[in-house]
């Protein structure tokens, strides 16, 4: 058996490691943008951006835009958390995806695909290092 003074050191130490994690969560799912009017204006840098990579289908390319888009408005949606209301809406009116559900569906093939495939990695750095750069320079649409 335990003695007393452990378990109560046990219960301390997981109480810190709690409250560090979810500091460091609250850090990685705090969104880099909030104004989902921009997402439009993404959408047409986005397609600047990925016109200087070689030519893919436009399930890839909305597969990589959905990625970006929730990476900046609410990333804690690709690690498994809600998404930021109305963003679901917002992306398929810029893509024209009648069924919004279907953005959801394709959220854990978005992560898979980022993780196991490198082309789709490697494009998708490229796009959203191309995009961020625009956003940092335009500080007003934080």
């Amino acid at each position: 058996m335990n003695d007393v003074f452990s378990v109560i050191y046990e219960i301390k130490s997981i109480q810190e490691d709690i409250a560090r994690l979810s500091l460091r969560k609250s850090e990685l799912t705090r969104p880099m943008l909030s104004n989902l009017d921009l997402i439009p204006t993404l959408y047409d840098w986005f397609l600047e951006a990925a016109k200087k990579l070689p030519k893919r289908n436009k399930s890839i390319l909305n597969k990589e835009f959905i990625f970006i888009v929730l990476f900046l408005y609410s990333p804690g949606t690709l690690a498994g958390g809600k998404m930021k209301n109305g963003l679901r809406s917002k992306i398929g009116d810029t893509l024209g995806i009648i069924g919004k559900s279907s953005i959801s569906d394709k959220l854990d093939t978005l992560v898979f695909h980022y993780r196991m495939y490198k082309y789709f990695r490697n494009d998708l750095n490229h796009i959203y290092s191309s995009i961020k750069k625009r956003i940092n320079k335009n500080t007003t649409i934080k």
